[in-house]
Parts: structure tokens; C-alpha cells; sequence
């Protein structure tokens, strides 16, 4: 009670009378006569926000059914979902605004996400210990995944970046589609010594 008073800034009879008008929400009065509040980043745990990405507009109708699964999941296993935000955009790219704008929402305190890489392709960890650091977590629906054509796309979308950055984005384009050109070459000639 007296930690909930400074929280608050209040003095601790004023904590004491919310308390017992019921105004401090998660509050319980244990076996012993102490009056446990919970922290306020705790109360928000219950409360989820679904991230739905996708790489690319083909893949727009999975997209709907992503978020779709990511609800149910969120409801079963006893979540609130208080926000859903569906994106198309490279998980590479670390300019994506719906991200952005979710990850800046208070209202949340546990990010459901289908696999890791719908999050990010890389650096997944810097994620789950920043929202640790904020009192919030990443709950993976399915850890396990690979998706050999979403990390293609992913992959030339890192080329393309490098090209753009070396050759100016006129010559990016055209560069990036000769690499994915060599790469589905390489791959086709390597199809069959992988089978014998």
C-alpha cells in the first residue's frame, strides 16, 4: 500500500480509502491482512494486441486470415485483444508506420505474433527484451516455421537495399532482378544432386 501511495502520490490514507471504495483495480486483501496491488504493467499482460505482417500485396488474403488465427489463438489461451494491426511490408524493414504505432500504444501488455519472423527476421530477441524492459512480452503462436519463399523475398528485398545504396535506385531494380535471376538458376541446377 505504501509503494501504491508514492506510485500514486498520494498519502497512504487516500490509498487506503481507494482501496476500500474499490478503486484500485487487481487489488486483494491476503491471509494475513495485507493488501496486495498489483504492478501496473502486470495489469496489462491480460491484454493483447495481434500483429498480422505479410512480405508481400499477393499474399494480402493471407493476410486476413492470419490476423483471423491470431484472435482465436489470443482468446484461448485467455488474452483480451484490445488491438489487431495487419501490415504488408518486408520483415527487414524497420520502416514499417503500423508497427511503429503499436509498439508506441500503452494499452497492450502481450504481442501476439503467428512466428517470429512476422515480427522481424532479424533481431527478434532485441524485441522480446525491449517490451521485457517495459514490462510487456511476445507471445509466438508457432515458433516453428520456415518459409522458403517469404525469406527469398525478404532476401532480395536486403539486395535491392544494397543496391540502391551502391547504385542509385534506377540501377537497384534492375541489378536485384538479375541476382533473384542467378539464384532460381543456381537453384534449379543444384534440384537434382540434392535428390540422388
Amino acid at each position: 500500500m505504501s509503494a501504491y501511495a508514492k506510485r500514486e502520490g498520494i498519502g497512504y490514507r487516500a490509498a487506503w480509502d481507494r482501496f476500500r471504495k474499490g478503486h484500485i483495480p487487481g487489488a486483494t486483501l491476503d491471509g494475513f491482512g495485507h493488501i496486495q496491488i498489483p504492478e501496473p504493467e502486470s495489469m496489462l499482460l491480460p491484454m493483447a494486441a495481434v500483429y498480422a505482417r505479410v512480405s508481400s500485396r499477393p499474399q494480402k488474403a493471407d493476410l486476413d486470415r492470419q490476423a483471423e488465427r491470431l484472435v482465436i489463438y489470443a482468446n484461448a489461451r485467455g488474452y483480451q485483444v484490445v488491438a489487431v494491426v495487419k501490415e504488408v511490408a518486408s520483415g527487414v524493414n524497420d520502416k514499417r508506420p503500423r508497427l511503429t504505432k503499436l509498439l508506441s500504444n500503452p494499452e497492450w501488455g502481450t504481442l501476439v505474433v503467428e512466428h517470429k519472423d512476422r515480427l522481424s527476421r532479424v533481431g527478434f530477441g532485441w524485441f522480446e527484451v525491449l517490451l521485457g524492459a517495459q514490462g510487456k512480452r511476445v507471445d509466438v503462436a508457432n515458433p516453428a516455421q520456415d518459409d522458403t519463399s517469404e525469406l527469398m523475398a525478404d532476401f532480395m528485398a536486403i539486395v535491392y537495399s544494397f543496391a540502391a545504396r551502391m547504385y542509385g535506385p534506377r540501377s537497384a531494380k534492375r541489378r536485384s532482378d538479375r541476382v533473384k535471376v542467378a539464384m532460381a538458376a543456381a537453384l534449379e541446377d543444384d534440384e537434382p544432386s540434392m535428390i540422388s
